[in-house]
């Protein structure tokens, strides 16, 4: 009996040691493994040229993905977001947050919905704004005066540009829903939460706070000093900038040659239109000095 009980308790040790053994294995091959996903950068200048979330070694080396196109498989997923969610780079049908094994089929048949609602409502919201900071460009430039009323010109103004509002609003919020994506209320909302091309996305959402800004204090402006409306409305400068560096390197739809080509050649001429009226304004603003000085 007494020998019984000592088999069966050498029995568990036994399977106690060949346990901890296994699991050490293991952690040792993991470590292996993890250990091997080194990039040899040589003492070359540590870059991501597209901005993918992947250095530029990193791609050549480990990843074989290309370092100059932020998504090598052209599937509306960058580089990086892929890797880290355990995606293949370089196949289009492996996309992020969508199940490998049984549940494959089921996922890719679903429709991404929010995806694609804020991809429309995102170029919608861009282009209403684009038409808004147009047509109050429009107020000041002499010979766009003619073409466009200034009172009409200047009505459309707030109304598009609260459209443009709701669009942003919606653009982003709406990735809320979108499960491959995986937004929280806190990623949507506020600057800098998400882990997800977080610069990027935060000038979008500092973009809509301040459109909000303008909005609402153009809607009440005869309930503020002129002086405090003005400064802020030149917000509007800091807002343009931001939002057409987020649309350009964070938008999907830039991928495609000829709408990338438009929205450059479009904001170029919105810029040119800026200069315009700045030096139109030095013009003025020196002009009524020197009468005011001549009298």
């Amino acid at each position: 009996m007494p020998a019984k009980g000592w088999s069966a308790f050498g029995g568990k040790k036994i399977l106690l040691v060949a346990a901890v053994f296994g699991i050490f294995s293991f952690g040792h091959v993991k470590a292996q493994q993890d250990s091997s996903l080194k990039v040899d950068y040589q003492g070359q200048v540590v870059v991501d040229s597209d901005l993918d979330g992947l250095t530029d070694q990193a791609e050549l080396q480990l990843y074989s993905t290309d370092p100059k196109n932020p998504d090598t498989d052209n599937d509306g997923y960058y580089d990086g977001t892929e890797v880290v969610a355990n995606a293949n780079p370089l196949d289009a049908n492996s996309i992020p947050g969508i199940p490998p094994a049984d549940t494959l089929n089921q996922v890719q048949s679903e429709t991404p919905w929010a995806w694609y609602v804020s991809r429309v409502s995102g170029l919608v919201g861009f282009a209403l704004l684009y038409i808004s900071i147009f047509l109050a460009l429009t107020i000041r430039i002499p010979f766009m005066r003619r073409i466009f009323s200034p009172p009409y010109a200047l009505n459309a103004h707030g109304w598009i540009a609260l459209q443009a509002t709701v669009f942003a609003l919606v653009h982003g919020s709406v990735l809320i829903f979108d499960k491959f994506m995986g937004f929280s209320l806190m990623d949507v909302f506020a600057p800098f939460a998400t882990s997800y091309n977080p610069g990027l996305v935060a000038l979008g959402i500092i973009g809509f706070y301040l459109m909000l800004l303008l909005v609402v204090t153009s809607y009440v402006r005869k309930y503020l000093p002129f002086k405090f409306w003005r400064a802020v409305h030149f917000l509007n400068i800091i807002l343009y900038v931001g939002v057409i560096v987020h649309a350009y390197f964070l938008g999907t739809d830039m991928k495609n040659e000829i709408i990338r080509n438009i929205f450059v050649y479009a904001n170029i001429l919105l810029i040119m239109l800026m200069l315009v009226n700045m030096f139109i304004r030095i013009k003025q603003n020196i002009a009524r000095k020197n009468t005011i000085t001549s009298e």
